[in-house]
């Protein structure tokens, strides 16, 4: 019988649910467990509390594949310190490591590769590889919505568990710097927000389109926390981030046109930048020129925009969709030529390379067929196992089962 981990998932029951479909066609299924969060969304044929050190979990990971015959580890996000060092001792040993992510494409995607994502992908994404594709003619089969909601109930339930659970995992080290009272304190300050921008900034967007339609760059942040910035970029902070653009936009863009900063959502409770922006526009002489938004609608903000900057933004491949010319300031797997700007961001003001529309539908074709799988970690979520499945029962050897295996049918291992 071939069996398999999961790490850490995404917040809420996703992963449980994969292990139990992986569980009902006779795949063993075990879940390693770093907080009283996981436990709660956890489920598997066998789950195992790791309590140690994190310079013991290498060899403890180790030790728990071989002595199980584990044949496939699954994880979400590849640069957690844990995932990241499970990442090595599986290459080491030969063991697939299969990550999930945010969806490239969203809202209606989430992302399934194998050994890493995004700057870490192990799909070949060189020009030969997606001129010689040939498609299967895959459609989209859900349209997933907002997930707000959802997505900050499963953080309240996540975070409240790990700190009840504290006691039992006291060397446990969070890929987030917040313990769980900030966590929840700021998710909630989102809730307040949310609806204090809707009314505050309804008309900030019309009035940036009303003066500079075709004349405005926007550059969609990251979360302040995003290995995105943190692993695959080279800038120090948002705030840095911010600081480059600003400052390389007043030395080279042209005086009749602005630059749009929209706020990423999931920060919304988290931090605000709206004295920084203040202060650099004042400083480099281009107040009036600098627009700071949240929750702006992002199809009529590219549809009118000049040009998009990103570290590595999602947002980044919806602007080569809508054949906005765009600056990458991190590392990108769409970061090629022919679809982004090739040159340093103080000639992206002054002449942009444009999008090759045709590249751009093969890219975006080899990219969904070969990465995404229709559905969301937080929505129809069942349907989304049935996606992840389906790619799955390629690659992980299975025989059925004749019945689902009971929620109860659980082992534990002392960590």
């Amino acid at each position: 019988m071939s069996s398999a981990v999961f790490l850490q998932g995404p917040l809420g029951p996703f992963f449980a649910r994969l292990a139990k479909r992986l569980s009902a066609f006779g795949v063993e299924t075990h879940k390693i467990n770093f907080n009283g969060g996981d436990r709660h969304f956890g489920w598997a044929d066998h789950q195992v509390d790791f309590t140690g050190h994190a310079r013991d979990w290498s060899a403890f990971f180790r030790d728990y594949l071989q002595r199980h015959d584990i044949a496939a580890v699954f994880v979400y996000g590849d640069c957690r310190l844990y995932h990241a060092e499970a990442c090595s001792v599986c290459e080491a040993l030969d063991i697939p490591f299969g990550v999930f992510e945010e969806g490239y494409l969203r809202p209606d995607f989430v992302t399934l590769e194998w050994g890493g994502v995004n700057a870490l992908s192990s799909t070949d994404w060189s020009l030969e590889a997606i001129d010689s594709y040939r498609p299967a003619g895959r459609e989209p089969s859900l349209k997933v919505g907002m997930t707000f909601w959802q997505r900050a109930a499963f953080a309240v339930r996540y975070y409240l568990a790990a700190r009840l659970a504290r006691s039992e995992f006291p060397d446990y080290q969070h890929h987030r710097n917040r313990d769980w009272k900030a966590e929840t304190g700021c998710w909630l300050k989102s809730f307040v927000r949310k609806g204090v921008y809707k009314l505050t900034q309804r008309s900030l967007l019309p009035r940036v389109l009303e003066r500079y339609s075709g004349r405005f760059y926007l550059f969609p942040l990251q979360t302040r926390d995003d290995f995105q910035l943190r692993t695959h970029s080279d800038l120090l902070s948002i705030e840095n981030a911010i600081d480059v653009v600003i400052s390389s936009f007043a030395r080279n863009a042209a005086e009749d046109e602005a630059l749009v900063i929209k706020h990423h959502p999931m920060d919304r409770g988290f931090c605000q930048y709206r004295k920084l922006i203040e202060t650099l526009a004042r400083q480099r002489g281009v107040t009036g020129r600098i627009f700071y938004c949240h929750d702006q609608h992002l199809p009529t903000m590219l549809k009118h925009a000049r040009g998009v900057v990103t570290i590595n933004s999602t947002v980044g491949i919806s602007a080569l969709l809508h054949r906005v010319p765009t600056k990458v300031l991190g590392r990108a797997f769409y970061d090629m030529e022919g679809l982004t700007h090739s040159g340093d961001l103080a000639s992206f003001w002054r002449g942009a390379d444009p999008v090759d529309a045709r590249l751009f539908r093969r890219f975006r074709t080899y990219l969904y067929e070969r990465t995404q799988l229709d559905g969301s970690f937080f929505k129809y979520i069942d349907l989304t196992v049935d996606a992840a499945w389906n790619r799955l029962m390629h690659v992980v050897p299975v025989r059925e089962r004749v019945t689902l295996p009971s929620v109860q049918a659980h082992s534990a291992e002392a960590g």
